[in-house]
């Protein structure tokens, strides 16, 4: 009987919500918490940044992209949770901008998006003294010269005050009077800034500046005084008494800025350098090179089947490395990508299995096989969400191994609307399909995400993308395995953060174009130390 009562008191409660009847509730509300599960804009660089406790979403953005203005392409909340205020197709992150999320029953959290945004600004001018220095919220910039360069005639050689692709009016090289203050004014897009530019006079000392060391190679920088002759530069090993000249035809000096490239030292090693010149010895500097590391598993020789797909690692926990496009493959009844024992590139010792690749027809789409750095995400209607690269902090000088490719001609061309394709696709059509194996040492803060369904694909003009290279075959190599040598061509000096590592057997699969039955084997792929650097504006000449 008693339980009874409590039923009929439960209840009336419910019906009428009075807070009072036959027995007390303190049970508590269930928490819900209200967060935001994913974040992106146009022209942010690499995944969002969410911190579930304290509340946060942080994008880093392309220095070309305008804060008050960003089109918003992903605003993912928890279930049950509604947003304010309501959003729109751009979003304002010129400052911190709150949200309010209301979960069941009125819980609400107020969560905080912002973006950071680094511009790389620059003055270089002839027997500059040191590095400009700007104050951008001023918009303020100061450059030095030595004694010697009279005010009234300076020369700009290069001059970058705004996002890239920003107009600079006047023209930097036109302007060489700077005994007062001149002005620039800065135009990208609708955004303009009058920039405000001195210059000074200042004394150029005997200075070792910061090396720049990679795994085999190192630069090395400094200033001198004006008119110094005899400038050089010496290293040696940590902990070693032993210096060892710079050959005088490696160092070039530029008003007072020496610098000079040094070969052949060893990975993971710390050295010592000083700049000198007739006036004498500078201070002594220290750096390390770094490592010259491979990616696991880059023979292609572990594999495993997990969840009834198969993945080039060892296995899907701490070795999980490579991936392809099995997982969206296996809709359509297709494996793509597969461990091949027979047919290899070398009999080498360790060298036990290649990484297969064909181009199949797998129903709902065309896929191509493809191996690559990094995990695919999710199918997305008729496309997919992957994400490239791995973390990676050294700069390897170009991409080895061995590939085998047996193209068919073009029977597919479904590329997706609206969206700029590479090719035309009304007469790509019977052309020969081309295999693509390519790299990209980059600067990104996470992995990077392609979205074929949001027409967002891998970009190489992507400014974070420091350095690549690339492969791209369309005659095959008659049922042979081929050894390559792509070279990675830089275009700063920044430290990598990531790496994509990328085969595809049809170079336009992410358009759903390419041959059904185009086949490429690789195997033995590593990365190569040794040498110089090559650089993209060398290579272009």
């Amino acid at each position: 009987m008693k339980s009874k009562v409590i039923i009929r008191c439960f209840l009336s409660l419910l019906l009428v919500g009075a807070a009072v009847g036959c027995i007390k509730n303190d049970i508590p509300y269930p928490r819900l918490l209200g967060r935001i599960t994913a974040f992106e804009v146009a022209g942010q660089k690499g995944e969002a940044v969410i911190d579930s406790v304290a509340r946060t979403v942080t994008v880093d953005m392309e220095d070309t992209a305008v804060l008050s203005r960003l089109r918003l392409l992903r605003f993912e909340l928890s279930d049950n949770t509604t947003v304010q205020p309501e959003l729109d197709s751009l979003i304002d992150l010129s400052v911190p901008k709150k949200f309010s999320l209301t979960t069941w029953p009125d819980q609400s959290y107020e969560w905080t998006v912002s973006a950071t945004q680094t511009v790389e600004r620059y003055i270089r001018v002839q027997n500059q003294v040191g590095d400009a220095v700007f104050n951008a919220d001023e918009h303020y910039a100061v450059f030095y010269v030595t004694y010697e360069q009279p005010l009234d005639s300076v020369t700009i050689t290069d001059m970058k005050l705004g996002p890239s692709n920003s107009e600079i009016e006047p023209e930097p090289s036109s302007v060489h009077d700077f005994t007062s203050v001149q002005r620039f004014t800065v135009r990208y897009r609708d955004v303009e800034e009058l920039w405000t530019v001195a210059a000074y006079q200042k004394e150029a000392v005997l200075e070792t500046g910061d090396a720049d060391a990679w795994a085999t190679v190192a630069y090395l920088y400094g200033t001198v005084p004006a008119g110094d002759g005899n400038v050089g530069f010496r290293f040696r090993t940590e902990g070693s008494d032993q210096w060892q000249d710079v050959s005088s035809s490696d160092v070039v000096l530029d008003g007072t800025s020496a610098s000079a490239l040094v070969t052949g030292l060893t990975p993971g090693t710390g050295y010592e350098y000083m700049i000198y010149s007739e006036s004498g010895e500078g201070p002594v500097a220290a750096f390390s090179t770094e490592e010259a590391i491979q990616m696991p598993n880059m023979g292609f020789d572990a594999w495993n089947t997990t969840d009834g797909v198969v993945y080039p690692n060892a296995d899907q926990g701490d070795n999980a490395w490579w991936d392809s496009g099995n997982t969206g493959a296996r809709l359509g009844g297709k494996t793509p990508t597969s461990q091949e024992t027979s047919f290899l590139a070398t009999s080498g010792t360790g060298n036990t299995s290649a990484a297969r690749l064909e181009t199949v027809n797998a129903i709902i789409a065309m896929a191509g096989g493809n191996v690559f750095s990094g995990y695919f995400g999710s199918v997305q209607g008729l496309g997919a969400e992957v994400f490239f690269g791995r973390p990676f902090e050294t700069r390897p000088l170009r991409l080895t191994g061995y590939y085998s490719y047996d193209p068919v001609a073009i029977d597919n061309v479904r590329p997706p609307q609206g969206v700029e394709l590479p090719f035309d696709s009304n007469t790509i059509g019977g052309r020969m399909d081309r295999c693509h194996i390519f790299v990209y040492v980059t600067a990104w803060d996470g992995p990077y995400r392609v979205n074929t369904t949001e027409h967002r694909y891998l970009d190489v003009n992507d400014p974070d993308v420091i350095g690549y290279g690339e492969l791209i075959d369309s005659t095959g190599t008659d049922g042979q395995y081929r050894q390559f040598s792509i070279d990675i061509k830089y275009r700063d000096h920044r430290k990598p953060t990531y790496c994509a590592v990328v085969a595809v057997a049809s170079q336009y699969a992410d358009f759903f174009t390419g041959g059904i039955g185009s086949l490429m084997y690789v195997d033995e792929f590593a990365f190569g130390y040794d040498g110089t650097p090559v650089w993209e504006e060398d290579a272009q000449e």
